[in-house]
């Protein structure tokens, strides 16, 4: 699973001044990592995101505004950031989707979560989860930290009261990172969901702990993968990574994105 900010993908105005090659390289790298799911942030054009789509073969796609999803349109527009989902149609099969936690909806800064009801099927066992993918909000102020602060505990009860024996991962980007905070001298704020371990699990926070980063030009790891208990059982020990993709792509940052991916895998049953 891999979870990335593809940086206002299909906004004429902002992000990478060549969409073509923005499409082109977000392809590639989808391609080339062969990740089964995708949680992804900053989609702006759904028509981008179709023309994505249609150059990856065995894989469908869902946006938080498409028709599909419960209350999405009543909360994601069609020129605004969006998050979404890609995924692998020989492995995930989509159940349902709604937008949830609208009541915070100015604590995620206009981005309420988007969750999604799956079908797995790994090693020929199907098994139904959930994916919830959040763009958080960003910057590192005190007001802004506050907001997430606040947006931490309501995904914390919303999960605890109706998700607690799913199988549940949630990618994203948190914009701040699970040690400690980008905001100078706070502590993270999701430390209501850091000290919920083992019931959920921040796999990913072995990159802040190495020191990583997954936005260019910080030091902070601020992309992350929170599993609830029932899917830690089946994480590979160590595979959380930042795919350092700036360094094979030529002016990533200018051409493609200012945030790097970050991957964990998780094995089928008996594998």
């Amino acid at each position: 699973m891999a979870t990335w900010n593809v940086l206002y993908f299909g906004a004429q105005n902002q992000g990478p001044r060549d969409e073509v090659l923005q499409l082109a390289r977000i392809r590639d790298v989808i391609r080339g990592t062969d990740a089964d799911l995708w949680g992804l942030q900053e989609v702006t054009s759904a028509t981008a995101f179709a023309a994505l789509l249609s150059e990856l073969p065995g894989y469908a796609g869902l946006l938080a505004n498409d028709s599909s999803v419960t209350d999405g349109t009543d909360f994601y527009t069609g020129g605004e950031q969006k998050v979404g989902i890609i995924y692998k149609t020989s492995v995930v099969a989509v159940t349902g989707a709604q937008v949830i936690l609208t009541d915070f909806n100015y604590q995620f800064a206009g981005r309420p979560p988007l969750e999604v009801r799956i079908r797995l099927t790994l090693g020929g066992t199907a098994r139904e989860a959930v994916v919830i993918v959040l763009h958080a909000k960003a910057t590192a102020d005190a007001a802004s930290w506050e907001r997430r602060v606040a947006g931490a505990v309501a995904l914390k009860d919303y999960i605890d009261a109706t998700r607690p024996d799913d199988l549940v991962l949630i990618p994203g980007d948190w914009n701040d990172d699970v040690d400690e905070s980008i905001t100078l001298g706070r502590d993270t704020p999701y430390r209501p969901l850091v000290d919920a371990a083992p019931d959920w699990v921040y796999p990913t926070a072995e990159l802040s702990a190495a020191g990583l980063t997954s936005i260019l030009g910080y030091g902070d790891v601020i992309d992350h993968i929170l599993a609830s208990d029932e899917a830690m059982v089946s994480y590979e020990a160590g595979s959380a990574m930042v795919y350092r993709v700036d360094e094979h792509i030529p002016d990533y940052e200018d051409t493609t994105s200012d945030h790097l991916p970050v991957l964990v895998r998780f094995q089928p049953p008996g594998g």
